[in-house]
């Protein structure tokens, strides 16, 4: 019974040294201009997230462009024909080009959110705007890793 014990136990602590870990993928860029189309308020919540993780000292200077889309659609009705459920679809387009480097590139962002309608007006905007916050602040975070990763390769 020991030895079966030492055995699974060796076993176990073999396999799950595996050697994977997590890459820290750092910012080596600073954003110098910013050009938005489309939404003013996510553009806007955007670009300040953005510019906040910028790095002021870096020799990496990048120019984006972004062009963000929001549709709102109906997701769920009852048998009354009410509407339960809407959704919410951001998409965004960033173009970004180094000032320093001749490096050019481009990536899509699609977010889709849904938020429930409630027996008030004023709570349910309040659902969308929730929901409009935490999808934009989703996008603003995959914006830095995917500019992160393209400027850390070269």
């Amino acid at each position: 019974m020991k030895i079966r014990f030492f055995i699974s136990f060796i076993c176990i602590l073999v396999l799950s040294g595996c050697g994977y870990s997590l890459s820290s993928v750092e910012k080596n860029y600073r954003v110098t201009n910013i050009n938005t189309e489309g939404n003013i308020k996510a553009n806007f919540k955007l670009k300040n997230k953005i510019l906040i993780t910028s790095l002021k000292g870096s020799s990496n200077l990048i120019e984006l462009n972004i062009k963000t889309k929001i549709d709102k659609s109906i997701k769920e009705k009852n048998i009354s024909n009410q509407i339960n459920k809407y959704q919410i679809i951001i998409t965004t387009l960033v173009n970004y080009k180094s000032l320093n480097k001749d490096k050019e590139g481009k990536f899509e962002i699609i977010k889709v959110g849904n938020y429930n309608v409630s027996n008030k007006y004023s709570q349910t905007l309040n659902n969308e705007k929730r929901i409009i916050n935490s999808l934009i602040n989703e996008i603003a975070d995959e914006i830095n890793e995917n500019l992160s990763l393209s400027f850390n390769d070269s």
